[in-house]
Formats: structure tokens, C-alpha cells, sequence
């Protein structure tokens, strides 16, 4: 039994047999009521540009219509960080502010159809000094953003174009001033618990950039490649007062790793403090040329979070990740455009680094939040991070301390929010812990 989970997916299997066995398994989970046509009567399309259009099940009634009713969405954003022996580096001292946006004007839909295009910018309000800026924040950006077609219809949407994109280990981790964005096409039916999904990339925007690259998040590997593929399917099902939601995922990066992704919760909403237990499952092996060394990773995760009052939200999590000294990292799960951004995924996971960046063993975190009053939350995150990067390295046995306070403004301010985040990471293997601050105004539209 050692290796019957890991043998499902072995080395050799054709990519597009892959594709196809696994969309055709995903339809299979999705029963014919889980996207039955809406009875409900079909309103007049009131767009936030103060304009108000009749529509028919497809959109409004003429191409004029399309771009009188369009919306407009965006965020607009000053970011402050200030950093310390900036991940365990004696004096590397950062301190950047930026400040800037994205902005999106969405067409109605017309026979289905609708368009996004839009744009980004990041300004430095003053330059950091030689060696003082933070990557994403000290690199200033302005050009197209989004720009997509789209085909919908109820359930159903078609996109193609740059895009953002929210599937696990591929997202716009939006929590810059410039989102992460993708080149690709991109098919989804269902809604966010019951659903099929397929996309294919073709180039990504990181944080660092505003040029679309056909490299990864690993910058110091400078080959192109032909991007990435994912199919991905849902299901949710309420079994008496207990709702149960599950998601299957399989992913192919071009010449580094195809990834297995499977995640289940059970909740019980009407049960005192709201119990929801999740569990994960994580297996990716290499492909192609594993520009990132042989990947062999295998991840179990456990996690339950916690309702104990309408104001209070609590989550404890936990992850294993198998050790093998034969891979990349120790067995480190690699992840072409999340590395050194997110821990995409992954229950248990520090706030200012990335769980698979780190090595593996057993890693630990919590979070607990409060509502002090409608407009103000504030908490705290602690993780432990009990991973080597090499069989032969000590763990780094590190700690991260984390608080913060996000204010919400309402009335004429709607939208607009300042947040603090405060923490350290300690451990010892290093001789100065690693300090940072983020500070955040923006407002959203």
C-alpha cells in the first residue's frame, strides 16, 4: 500500500489523454440539476455607471446598449513595507512605498458576448535607495491590464485574452497594487462549490513586471516555456445538517510538474461555533525538462475552523510534507507561478513567506480574527514552520508572530479600508530574526 496513492499518476501519461479522461471524469460528478435553468424573471440590467438596460436571457437588446450599460471596476492603492534582516539576511534592511491600481471597463453582455479591457500602474512616491526596495513594490508599471473576450451563458462562461485567473497555485493574488494576471483561455460551468473547469496559459504577469512573460515565478530561470493546463471539478451535497463540499484538480506546467490537487470540508452551520473540517491531499511529479530539478512531492494537510461567536473566526491547521531527499528541496512541492508569492493552497502556511518555498516536514499555523465593531477587525496569526530544505540541514523550527487591524470606512468612504500588518520570524538557524510591516490604504470600486 506505500505507494498506491502516489502511483496514480505515473511520469509517462500523455498529456492530452490526461485532458481528456480527466474533464470527462469531472462532468461525471456534476448531476444534470446542478446548473438547472433559473425560472426567475429576467430585471433590467442597472450597470454602476448609473445607466439601466432591458436584457434577455443572452444581454441587452442592441451593441449600444453594451457599452451604455458597461461597468467599471478597480482598486486604487498606496502600499507601505518596511522590512528588517529581510528574511533572515543580517541588514537587509527594505522600506518602499508605492502607490497605484488597476482599473477594468466591462461591456453588458450582447448575445453572450461581452469585452474587459484595462489598465495598471505602480509609481514609487520616492525612490527606496540601492538595495532598499521590495521587488514587487520598487518596480514602477503602467500599460494594459486585463483585456478579454467573453462568451456566457447562465453558467456557463467562455474568456480568452489576459485575464485573471483563481485556481489552486495559479492566482491574481491580488494583495499588491498590480494583480497577477494570465494569457489564457479559460471555461467555466457551474457556480464556486458545484462546478467544471478548464483553462490553458499561455504567458503570466507577476507582481514584478507589467509585461506578460512565458517564464515563471522562478526569475532566476530564464527559459521560455508553453505555459500551463488545469482542469478541475466540484461538488458540494447537504447530508441532513451537515454540508459537505469537495474539489478535484489536475494541473500541468510545462517542463516543470504536473500537480494532483484534491481538498474535501465537512461543516455543520446550525452546530454550536459552526464546525468545518477539511482535509488535502497534494502529489506532484516532474515534467518535461523539470527546469526546477525532479520534483517528487507528496502533501497531507488537515485543518478545522471555528465559529465561536458571529464576531470571532478561528481556523488551526496542519500539513505533512513527505521528505524525500532525492527531489527538489527535499521533496518540496514546486510551483511555477506561486513560488516566493503564496502558499497557494496549503492549510498551514507563515504569512510573509511560502509553506512550499521552505523545504518539508510538518508545518503548523492559526488565525483567529475579531469584529470589534462593523467597520473594524483586528487578529493575529502564529505559524511554525518544522521543515528542512535537505535531509542533511537542521529544521528551521521557525516561528511567525503576527497581528493586524483592517478598518472598513462606509457611508460616502464606502469602499476605501487602511490595514496594518505587524510580525516577526524567528528561528535557529539564523542569528537575527526577520522583521516586517505592511501598511495599506485602498479603496475599492
Amino acid at each position: 500500500m506505500k505507494h498506491s496513492i502516489v502511483s496514480l499518476f505515473p511520469r509517462d501519461i500523455r498529456t492530452g489523454r490526461l485532458f481528456s479522461i480527466s474533464t470527462a471524469a469531472a462532468a461525471l460528478l456534476l448531476p444534470a440539476f446542478a446548473f438547472a435553468e433559473s425560472p426567475a424573471a429576467i430585471k433590467p440590467l442597472s450597470s454602476n455607471l448609473g445607466q439601466t438596460c432591458t436584457q434577455n436571457a443572452y444581454g441587452v437588446d442592441n451593441a449600444l446598449d453594451a457599452l451604455r450599460c458597461g461597468s467599471v471596476h478597480g482598486s486604487l492603492r498606496s502600499l507601505y513595507y518596511s522590512t528588517k534582516n529581510a528574511y533572515f539576511v543580517r541588514n537587509n534592511n527594505q522600506d518602499t512605498a508605492s502607490y497605484g491600481g488597476n482599473i477594468l471597463f466591462q461591456t453588458a453582455p450582447y448575445y453572450g458576448i461581452s469585452a474587459g479591457v484595462g489598465g495598471i500602474y505602480q509609481q514609487q512616491w520616492r525612490s527606496p535607495g540601492a538595495g532598499r526596495g521590495v521587488t514587487e513594490l520598487a518596480t514602477n508599471q503602467n500599460g494594459f491590464g486585463e483585456a478579454w473576450l467573453r462568451w456566457q451563458y447562465q453558467d456557463f462562461r467562455f474568456t480568452a485574452g489576459d485575464q485573471r485567473i483563481d485556481i489552486p497555485f495559479m492566482s491574481d493574488y491580488d494583495w499588491r497594487i498590480t494583480p497577477i494576471l494570465f494569457r489564457a483561455v479559460d471555461m467555466h460551468w457551474g457556480d464556486k462549490t458545484d462546478f467544471v473547469h478548464a483553462t490553458k496559459i499561455y504567458r503570466y504577469k507577476p507582481w514584478r513586471s507589467d509585461k506578460f512573460l512565458a517564464t515563471s515565478a522562478y526569475s532566476a530561470i530564464k527559459e521560455e516555456t508553453n505555459g500551463a493546463w488545469a482542469v478541475g471539478a466540484g461538488r458540494s451535497k447537504q447530508v441532513g445538517d451537515m454540508t459537505l463540499t469537495g474539489q478535484l484538480w489536475y494541473e500541468s506546467y510545462d517542463d516543470y510538474v504536473n500537480i494532483f490537487y484534491s481538498e474535501a470540508h465537512s461543516q455543520w452551520k446550525t452546530a454550536p461555533w459552526q464546525p468545518d473540517i477539511g482535509v488535502q491531499f497534494i502529489r506532484g511529479s516532474g515534467e518535461g525538462e523539470r527546469l526546477r530539478g525532479e520534483v517528487d512531492s507528496t502533501s497531507y494537510g488537515v485543518q478545522l475552523a471555528l465559529t465561536p461567536t458571529s464576531k470571532v473566526k478561528w481556523s488551526i491547521n496542519y500539513n505533512h510534507i513527505v521528505s524525500n531527499p532525492e527531489a527538489y528541496l527535499n521533496g518540496a512541492l514546486v510551483t511555477p507561478y506561486s513560488s516566493s508569492t503564496s502558499s497557494g493552497k496549503y492549510f498551514a502556511q507563515p504569512y510573509f513567506t511560502s509553506t512550499q518555498d521552505l523545504g518539508t516536514g510538518n508545518a503548523y499555523s492559526t488565525r483567529i480574527s475579531y469584529q470589534i465593531m462593523p467597520a473594524l477587525s483586528i487578529g493575529t496569526y502564529y505559524s511554525f514552520m518544522d521543515l528542512k530544505s535537505s535531509a542533511s540541514a537542521p529544521s528551521r523550527n521557525q516561528s511567525e508572530y503576527v497581528v493586524f487591524g483592517i478598518y472598513q470606512f462606509d457611508g460616502a468612504l464606502k469602499g476605501l479600508s487602511l490595514s496594518n500588518f505587524l510580525g516577526v520570524q524567528t528561528s535557529p538557524v539564523y542569528d537575527y530574526s526577520f522583521w516586517q510591516n505592511r501598511v495599506s490604504l485602498q479603496y475599492n470600486f
